[in-house]
């Protein structure tokens, strides 16, 4: 409704004055409220009073909402609880006629009516009431720790005992109806409410974990998995298929895992969204792993590395050949690192290729091939394939194997500068990984320029952050590292809005820098062992993850606690 016949309405029925208009519209006007807020803020009319001339203006029922009103189970279980808070409505069913009656703040809401006529294939009648009073509702009859299924029969997911075959006919059905159902408008707004959200927190991964009457969706915020609102049951099968649709999955298998990918567009950025599926007990569990492009933008001293380290890093990656390895476990930040490097590198005058198995990013300007071991691709076949490529610079996702191992190796001492990650717990392990995998040490001694260990942690939240003693636990730990560390000011999040609560803010590395010079190269031609190696490595200038992390937060960006969850039982 417009705000001049919202004010016609009102003057007609004798609720305001022409002064009391005149007024609202004005202050109306100067703070940017819609005029209903307006006259209601000024305390001239009610909100019962703004639905009541809506009513009137588009011909349709006001709805009495007294503390009498109760909405019955079966009406409940139309539509769920997230779609009736959302739009702010709920439905009301007469008898065993195929028509509900949505009572709405909004029934001018051509989204909502679509949204509740998919859900229940019933004809809608509209009505209005305030929104108050229509939240108060929702409040005492819809439950938020269960959501109440419909008895959809097309969602219901068709799965037959182990061993036994579905008619082709039955099955070829199934799937349509679920291609129908994934097209329809509840379920590609949920999908696309989740991929928003995940980019607006920053998430990394979605998680969608069925249960056996409900489902679980977790996001993984700065490397914390943290519970968001989820769809209700009945239809998670149709949203499973709308993602792999979206994905290029196959919907008709659903007791093997599969893995497919897609991309969509947010705030101008391209994101690419990698799907993996999971047969488990009560349905298929999805993940979802963010890929923002924009991120291997960012300046490699966002990845967290000081200028000192960034310029040693640059020059050895300037390196006419020898290999570069990043250590680390799982989501250290090791192919961002990767990645990073590569950027840098990249130049039209030199031929870089990849192997990766899988391709996290695609990189203007760099050949990246995608590992197949179904079709026995793997590391090493690949790498024998691009050696007849004409490489300039190599990047192998990681090094598993010996045959791996030993190609990268060669590829180095024949000139071409190799890129790789391995998974150790620290940088000097890395050596003695190789050498348990087959590798001779005169080879790891002549190739290997650089092994960087890598951690992430969470930093300080700017917003809420604030100066705070540590624990004792804590101070005894960064004590035992650094003396100096008992005088330092530390910083801790309060917690806020834009953290979640959480105190923390986004992630930032830490690392352990060895680069490879003549006297460890002879500790290692000599089988040197590797508490003294390490030890060798810390004189010559290796700083340890421990205390690299504690510079960061003697310089406020992250906490004691923090470096103590990533770097425990390091010692320098």
């Amino acid at each position: 409704m417009s705000e001049s016949k919202l004010g016609k309405i009102l003057l007609e029925k004798g609720l305001i004055t022409e002064a009391q208009l005149v007024q609202a519209m004005h202050q109306q006007h100067d703070s940017g409220r819609v005029l209903g807020e307006t006259l209601v803020g000024l305390g001239y009319i009610t909100n019962d009073d703004i639905a009541r001339a809506l009513a009137a203006q588009l011909g349709i029922t006001f709805f009495e909402l007294d503390d009498e009103f109760k909405l019955e189970k079966e009406d409940v279980k139309l539509i769920p609880e997230n779609v009736a808070r959302r739009y702010c409505m709920f439905p009301v069913r007469k008898g065993d006629l195929p028509s509900i009656t949505l009572v709405m703040k909004d029934p001018l809401d051509v989204e909502a009516v679509a949204t509740v006529r998919s859900l229940t294939r019933m004809e809608i009648h509209k009505a209005v009431s305030s929104e108050e009073r229509i939240r108060a509702v929702i409040d005492k009859f819809y439950r938020m720790e269960a959501y109440l299924e419909r008895d959809i029969k097309d969602i219901v997911d068709v799965q037959t005992e182990e061993g036994s075959a579905m008619a082709s006919e039955e099955a070829s059905s199934d799937n349509e109806q679920l291609k129908v159902l994934a097209n329809d408008a509840p379920v590609v707004k949920f999908v696309n409410l989740m991929l928003m959200q995940a980019v607006r927190d920053r998430a990394s991964d979605i998680h969608f974990e069925p249960g056996e009457h409900v489902v679980t969706v977790r996001i993984r915020v700065d490397g914390v998995l943290r519970e968001v609102t989820p769809p209700p049951k009945a239809l998670y099968q149709a949203i499973v298929t709308r993602i792999k649709i979206l994905s290029n999955m196959d919907i008709t298998e659903r007791r093997l895992p599969l893995d497919g990918r897609f991309k969509f567009k947010a705030s101008d950025r391209i994101i690419d969204v990698r799907v993996s599926s999971l047969p488990e007990a009560h349905g298929e569990k999805l993940v979802l792993r963010i890929l923002d492009r924009k991120a291997l933008l960012v300046d490699m001293r966002d990845v967290g590395f000081d200028e000192d380290m960034l310029k040693k890093f640059q020059r050895v990656l300037q390196a006419p050949n020898g290999i570069v390895l990043l250590t680390g476990p799982t989501g250290s930040g090791k192919t961002t690192t990767l990645y990073g490097a590569l950027n840098f590198l990249k130049d039209p005058a030199w031929n870089i290729q990849t192997v990766e198995d899988p391709i996290e990013y695609l990189i203007p300007g760099i050949n990246q091939m995608q590992c197949k071991s179904a079709i026995g691709l793997d590391f090493a076949n690949a790498l024998r394939s691009i050696l007849r490529q004409d490489p300039d610079i190599i990047m192998i996702g990681e090094i598993r194997d010996f045959e791996t191992a030993q190609i990268a190796m060669r590829s180095s001492l024949t000139g071409h500068l190799v890129l790789s990650s391995l998974h150790t717990n620290d940088a000097p392990s890395a050596l003695w990984r190789l050498r348990d995998i087959g590798i001779e040490p005169y080879l790891i001694a002549a190739t290997i320029k650089l092994v960087l260990g890598q951690r992430l942690v969470r930093m300080i939240c700017p917003a809420c952050k604030q100066e705070k003693r540590p624990s004792e636990e804590a101070l005894q730990y960064a004590v035992s590292q650094n003396p100096e560390a008992a005088s330092w000011t530390t910083y801790y999040g309060a917690g806020c809005a834009k953290c979640g609560k959480t105190g923390y803010r986004g992630r930032t590395g830490i690392f352990e820098f060895l680069e490879v010079n003549d006297a460890l190269r002879e500790m290692i031609l000599q089988e040197s062992g590797a508490v003294a190696f390490r030890k060798k490595a810390i004189q010559v200038g290796m700083e340890p993850l421990a205390l690299n992390g504690l510079r960061k937060v003697q310089q406020g960006i992250t906490t004691i606690e923090e470096v103590m969850s990533v770097c425990a039982g390091d010692e320098s």
